[in-house]
Formats: C-alpha cells, sequence, structure tokens
C-alpha cells in the first residue's frame, strides 16, 4: 500500500491533516490529526477503497492527549 496516497485520503475524507512519518522504531507510520481514529480503524476494517486489503495486525490506534498551554 502507498502510505503517502492513504494519508492523502484520509487528509481529504475527514479534513484534517495527516502525514507519513517514521515512528521510533524507523518505520512508516501515518499520523492523523483529530478524533477520527475509531472511524479510520472501522474504514480499514470494512476495506473500504484503497484501505482493502490491509492486515487488521498492521492497525495501531494511538491516541496522544493534547497538551494545553497555562497562561491567561
Amino acid at each position: 500500500m502507498d502510505l503517502k496516497k492513504a494519508a492523502k485520503f484520509f487528509a481529504q475524507k475527514f479534513a484534517t491533516g495527516a502525514s507519513v512519518t517514521k515512528n521510533p522504531q524507523g518505520l512508516d507510520e501515518i499520523v492523523v490529526q483529530g478524533d477520527v481514529s475509531g472511524e479510520i480503524v472501522e474504514m480499514i476494517e470494512d476495506g473500504v477503497g484503497l484501505l482493502k486489503n490491509v492486515p487488521k495486525d498492521n492497525v495501531v490506534e494511538v491516541e496522544e492527549k493534547s497538551k494545553k498551554k497555562g497562561g491567561d
């Protein structure tokens, strides 16, 4: 699968930022901004469009809490 095409697909589908980056192990991964991870996992499980044949073992959902800046 072309990860750059998949990232572009997610960015357009969810009107959010999506990019391909290297994880700590040096492997490529797709990072998507926003609270759409559940929807993306469902799309992969359903084999929607270019996500057809993506092994479920290759999908890891990671949620990061945003850090709020102090001040005002």
